[in-house]
């Protein structure tokens, strides 16, 4: 694929936390931005998108940035009413100030170099357009003991994937805003809606990968580049591994207006998509069975393990069936806007 001709943009970092009821978050993660060891040379900012939030989050962040922050530093909050993390992501992108934009979430603490790394490999490799740090699990205490075995769930970890598979995770991740800007100045739109509510929907981050890859560009990840990622205790139980089992496997299947595109596969989208149907079907309607016999054995209890199994497989059929025709389509513009960049 031929590269995007990059627009002019300032050199620097614009860092972005996207935020929806963050206010009991926030403080340790502006904390940790504001222990940054940043050289004077080297200009960035933050923005926090307060998206649509119920709670005092927007106060919050002033409030903390206030307590810790060098004023030196720019520092803005930005209100996006309407609900979605892409459409809080998008807004602090036209915002930023800077060609190198940094999503920090709102339960990320960020290393004192992590800033200052990201600035250098990102102006040292140009080839490089999206690029991955490593996180480390920081259960909030006292940790559930129950749920450590399923900690992968949770993002963290070294990313041995990203220059073969070609994505990085979204915490910690770092783009060039000319090369994102100018794939949305194209046509082109995410078919993931980002998390909204209580609905887990990921891959937005996978999508930008992915893009920028078919866009001529390397997608790397520095286990240099660390972060803990705060997990609170509400979210250590077994009820949300589950909620997130069925929404990765949910999320995986839109990622299938790529994953054609990526593989060189030129058999049409409607074939891939419906014979997937037609085996995820089958598949769950053989489980959903042996799970009802299994169950109606009162003293036979379900592993975690075992629900989880059965949460993906639901979670891909969902997915396949409500969303066969979106995807076929967003694959048919997907195509249509890479060869025009050809």
């Amino acid at each position: 694929m031929q590269k995007l001709n990059l627009l002019s943009a300032k050199p620097g970092i614009s860092v972005i936390v996207c935020c929806y009821n963050s206010a009991e978050r926030l403080p340790e993660t502006l904390r940790h931005l504001a222990l940054q060891q940043v050289p004077a040379a080297v200009p960035w900012e933050i923005i926090v998108i307060d998206n649509a939030s119920t709670d005092a989050t927007a106060v919050v962040a002033k409030q903390e940035w206030d307590k810790y922050g060098d004023k030196a530093i720019a520092f803005n909050i930005l209100s996006q009413p309407v609900a979605g993390k892409n459409h809080a992501f998008n807004m602090g992108l036209k915002a930023a100030g800077y060609e190198f934009v940094l999503t920090c979430d709102d339960d990320n603490w960020l290393y004192p170099d992590y800033i200052a790394r990201a600035y250098r490999v990102m102006a040292g490799d140009p080839k490089v357009g999206a690029l991955g740090g490593c996180a480390f699990y920081e259960p909030q205490q006292p940790a559930n003991s129950e749920i450590a075995e399923f900690s992968y769930y949770y993002v963290n970890g070294p990313q041995t994937w990203a220059e073969t598979d070609h994505w990085v995770y979204g915490a910690g991740s770092t783009y060039r805003k000319s090369i994102l800007t100018g794939l949305f100045d194209s046509g082109w739109d995410q078919i993931t809606p980002g998390r909204k509510g209580k609905s887990l929907i990921s891959g937005e981050d996978t999508e930008f990968c992915f893009m920028i890859y078919l866009s001529g560009y390397k997608i790397i990840a520095d286990d240099e580049l660390k972060f803990k990622h705060f997990v609170p205790l509400k979210r250590q139980n077994i009820s949300y591994i589950l909620g997130l089992s069925f929404w990765l496997s949910y999320s995986h299947v839109l990622m299938n207006t790529y994953y054609p595109i990526l593989n060189a596969d030129e058999r049409p989208i409607s074939q891939i998509i419906n014979d997937w149907f037609f085996g995820a079907t089958k598949t769950y309607l053989k489980n959903l069975l042996l799970l009802t016999l299994k169950k109606m054995k009162f003293w036979d209890k379900l592993t975690v393990a075992e629900q989880i199994k059965f949460n993906k497989i639901y979670g891909t059929w969902c997915a396949l069936l409500t969303n066969r025709k979106k995807v076929i389509a967003h694959h048919k513009r997907t195509r249509f806007v890479l060869s025009n960049k050809n």
